[in-house]
């Protein structure tokens, strides 16, 4: 099986049943939602915005900041370019979740909803990202000052 597959049975059983729980989240999707043609043309279109746009820009800025953080290669330049992936990956989420809230989209609606103002929800996301980065930052001086030592 691993000649003809590439792996063994537990890593193929594994795949198929991540298949079908995202088939199943997705029949759940489409069956609470009014208009599931909707949900499916807005998941076509994250698919190829992701694959032509997001993945290219993030590809760049994933090799500048190897090339930054530490230009040679080896362990080191690898250890500093993910102590910048991850807080950026982390902040990425935080922003495509409450974009809207973030820009200030429809603020009127949001305040006639809920009663609050939704003018602090940029300076909380600048702040979570500065400090995820920060947070990220130490624990990678932290890691280099004990590999020094």
């Amino acid at each position: 099986m691993r000649r003809l597959y590439g792996d063994g049975p537990l890593h193929l059983l594994a795949g198929l049943a991540g298949l079908a729980l995202a088939g199943w989240a997705l029949a759940q999707a489409l069956d609470v939602l009014a208009t599931p043609g909707n949900f499916l043309l807005w998941l076509g279109g994250a698919v190829v915005a992701h694959d032509l746009v997001l993945f290219p820009l993030y590809s760049l800025a994933g090799r500048a900041a190897a090339g930054v953080a530490a230009p040679e290669r080896g362990r080191l330049r690898t250890a500093a370019l993910n102590h910048v992936r991850v807080p950026a990956l982390l902040a990425g989420i935080a922003f495509v979740v409450w974009f809207p809230l973030i820009l200030g989209l429809n603020a009127s609606f949001f305040e006639r909803v809920s009663g609050t103002s939704n003018d602090v929800y940029l300076e909380r996301w600048l702040l979570l990202t500065a400090v995820l980065f920060a947070g990220s930052a130490l624990i990678l001086a932290l890691r280099l000052r004990r590999l020094s030592s």
